[in-house]
């Protein structure tokens, strides 16, 4: 009986120590959360800019095959509509070749709004002034562009036109010319 009584407090002993300090519940910790990527404000294409071009022209047809490159200043307006943005741009270039002196373009503009991205048709006039025989004349033009918002004050882009001459200046002589620029621009 000594023994079991021995036994008996031995157990009761250690099962009170086991519970000294009561039961405590465990801690669980809340899982750690991953950054969330902030997604850019919905910008905004309208409005005007002006800025300036450079670029390099290719002509051939009837006159004598012609490369060259072009610099000048741009200025337009752009209207966003939520996914479409028209618009219309004027410029002027300089350009350095043998048988183009300048060119000045009016052209509307139709594009797709893709954030800070725009890309872009234009149809419009251009007007061609030729060191052959002095000669000038007002030519269809047709394009493809792209520009990129830099922030809410600068975009950058390219652009490629497509210049088709048909009887230039009442000459008979036809020739199609080719330039591809890029340009800066700020916003206002």
């Amino acid at each position: 009986m000594k023994q079991l009584f021995l036994a008996s407090s031995a157990a009761l002993m250690t099962a009170g120590t086991a519970y000294a300090g009561g039961y405590t519940t465990p801690t669980v910790e809340a899982p750690a959360m991953a950054p969330v990527a902030v997604a850019p404000a919905n910008l905004d294409w309208t409005g005007f800019y002006a800025g300036a071009q450079l670029g390099y022209g290719n002509t051939e047809g009837d006159f004598s095959d012609d490369r060259g490159g072009y610099g000048g200043v741009h200025a337009g307006y752009l209207h966003d509509m939520g996914t479409y943005v028209l618009g219309g741009e004027v410029d002027y270039s300089a350009v350095d070749s043998d048988q183009v002196k300048s060119m000045a373009h009016i052209k509307g503009i139709a594009g797709i709004d893709r954030g800070q991205w725009l890309y872009y048709g234009t149809l419009g006039a251009g007007y061609i002034d030729s060191d052959i025989n002095d000669a000038s004349d007002t030519v269809l033009t047709v394009g493809a562009g792209v520009d990129y918002m830099l922030d809410d004050k600068w975009m950058v882009g390219g652009e490629v036109l497509y210049h088709d001459t048909d009887d230039f200046d009442n000459t008979g002589r036809d020739f199609d010319m080719t330039t591809v620029g890029v340009k800066a621009s700020m916003r206002f």
